[in-house]
């Protein structure tokens, strides 16, 4: 029999998984991976597996899980893939609006207020034609209450869940609100187009209206919460965990909270 060490890595994988006599389920469970994805790493298969900083995550999760060093496994599988496994491009993300950037931009509004309303009087002053006769009072406007829809959620994020309202005219649409409650990388991917990739900052929401599949993958598990319809998701994985989980229109259900 050769020695391991001379195996590539995949091969090591899952020698070192058998070993310690684990199932792929047992692995995917432990990971929060799917279990096809440690069957396509198993198989030298690195295509199969979504890209990016996300197949790097995959590659070490799996490692350490089985009991190998996590940066020499990653080290061998760039070695011999290395179109498969590049390095994450920091152009393709895009970046939020700072805070002070905000700031900048409401005081230079603030401060052009006055100008543009003396600007709008002038002009209308000149434009309208004098009047002789009593002009009526304009009638007071009433503005209709605002209603608040109440939240029957049991776990409310961070900026809470926004209920969808129902129409007439088609059946509800199913609605996946994301909610960030931590600054994280997430990339989401609907029926197999990429709507995000980027970094997430505390308190954005993301709703996405369901087709047929939602494919959330991010570095941090525990900072992505969701609500669908208005009513709470499950939580995805714990802190630091490599988020990588499917929502379809077959069994979006099942990934809601139990009351």
């Amino acid at each position: 029999m050769a020695d391991h060490r001379s195996l590539v890595p995949a091969e090591r994988l899952r020698v070192a998984r058998e070993a310690k006599g684990l199932s792929h389920r047992q692995v995917a469970d432990a990971t929060k991976l799917s279990v096809r994805a440690i069957e396509s790493l198993e198989r030298d298969c690195l295509r199969e597996l979504p890209g990016g900083i996300y197949r790097r995550s995959i590659v070490k999760a799996v490692a350490r899980e089985v009991g190998l060093n996590a940066d020499q496994i990653l080290n061998e599988f760039i070695s011999l893939h290395p179109d498969d496994l590049p390095s994450m491009p920091t152009s393709g993300l895009v970046e939020p609006t700072t805070a002070a950037s905000t700031s900048r931009l409401f005081a230079l509004f603030s401060a052009a207020l006055p100008l543009i309303g003396g600007v709008l009087y002038l002009a209308s002053s000149f434009a309208r034609p004098a009047m002789h006769t009593a002009v009526a009072a304009p009638k007071p406007i009433v503005k209709e209450a605002q209603r608040v829809l109440p939240v029957t959620a049991e776990v409310v994020p961070v900026g809470g869940f926004v209920r969808v309202a129902e129409t007439s005219t088609r059946p509800a649409p199913v609605v996946v609100t994301l909610t960030i409650s931590s600054r994280c990388q997430l990339r989401v991917v609907a029926d197999g187009n990429e709507i995000v990739g980027r970094t997430m900052e505390q308190g954005e929401t993301l709703p996405i209206e369901l087709g047929g599949e939602l494919l959330l993958l991010g570095d941090n598990a525990s900072a992505v919460q969701f609500s669908i319809n208005g009513q709470a998701g499950r939580r995805l994985g714990e802190p630091g965990d490599v988020l990588s989980t499917r929502i379809g229109r077959d069994d979006y259900q099942d990934f809601l909270v139990r009351y």
